[in-house]
């Protein structure tokens, strides 16, 4: 594993690896989009190098963050992260598959649920950079079973995901009584198509549910202020 060093602002900096599958711009989208605050104690699902949980630290102030990632290579690089970054006391991290929640993590612990999970279906031979892409041992059904195991009634998940995973996203949540309450729909621009999406989910919400778009680039390629101001 070779490593170099992210800024993410803020005063975060966090290791990736070379060979690895580095972080999109779905999940500063996500961590920006979430609704978090200081009082919020925060699963991460997934975490890989941690880029979740170090901006729901340092930037929605939450009180803490837990990441859970099934990867050992990945967990001991976000560790050092950590380290880099003075976050010991508030980061912690688990090695472990998300199908083992019920012994990694407690009944109820969290009130914010983030998750950038595997977007695709397992079509090759699994390593470090296709964990994270694809499907593996846990599968979408068993984010969703561990978020709504670990949330505190009342509580938020809150997942991205590509828009053609939508009815299964839909499905698992109802199964696991998280009511979906607000969708972003993410525009690569005006004139193409839903790419992704990011989800609201309330544990034990009523029914009701929320629509909102956001466009990443104009019909000319440039940024939107909308998007600068969310990723910067």
């Amino acid at each position: 594993m070779s490593l170099y060093l992210t800024d993410l602002g803020h005063g975060i900096q966090i290791y990736q690896d070379t060979d690895g599958y580095g972080f999109t711009q779905d999940s500063v989208l996500l961590a920006n989009l979430a609704s978090m605050n200081g009082k919020d104690s925060v699963l991460d699902l997934g975490c890989g190098s941690g880029v979740l949980g170090f901006l729901a630290l340092k930037k929605k102030y939450v009180k803490r963050v837990v990441g859970l990632d099934i990867q050992p290579d990945v967990i001991d690089m976000c560790q050092k992260s950590i380290a880099l970054n003075h976050l010991e006391d508030r980061f912690e991290l688990k090695c472990g598959d998300v199908k083992d929640y019920k012994t990694l993590l407690k009944h109820g612990e969290f009130s914010k649920v983030i998750c950038n999970p595997p977007y695709f279906k397992q079509t090759a031979a699994i390593d470090e950079r296709s964990t994270s892409r694809q499907e593996s041992s846990a599968t979408l059904d068993d984010f969703i079973k561990a978020a709504g195991f670990s949330l505190k009634y009342g509580g938020e998940l809150w997942i991205v995901l590509k828009v053609d995973r939508l009815s299964s996203l839909f499905g698992a949540l109802g199964a696991n009584k998280l009511e979906p309450k607000l969708m972003w729909l993410i525009y690569p621009k005006p004139s193409l198509d839903v790419d992704t999406i990011i989800v609201k989910a309330k544990k034990g919400g009523k029914v009701g549910l929320e629509t909102k778009s956001l466009y990443v680039m104009d019909d000319e390629g440039n940024y939107t202020e909308e998007f600068n101001q969310l990723y910067h």
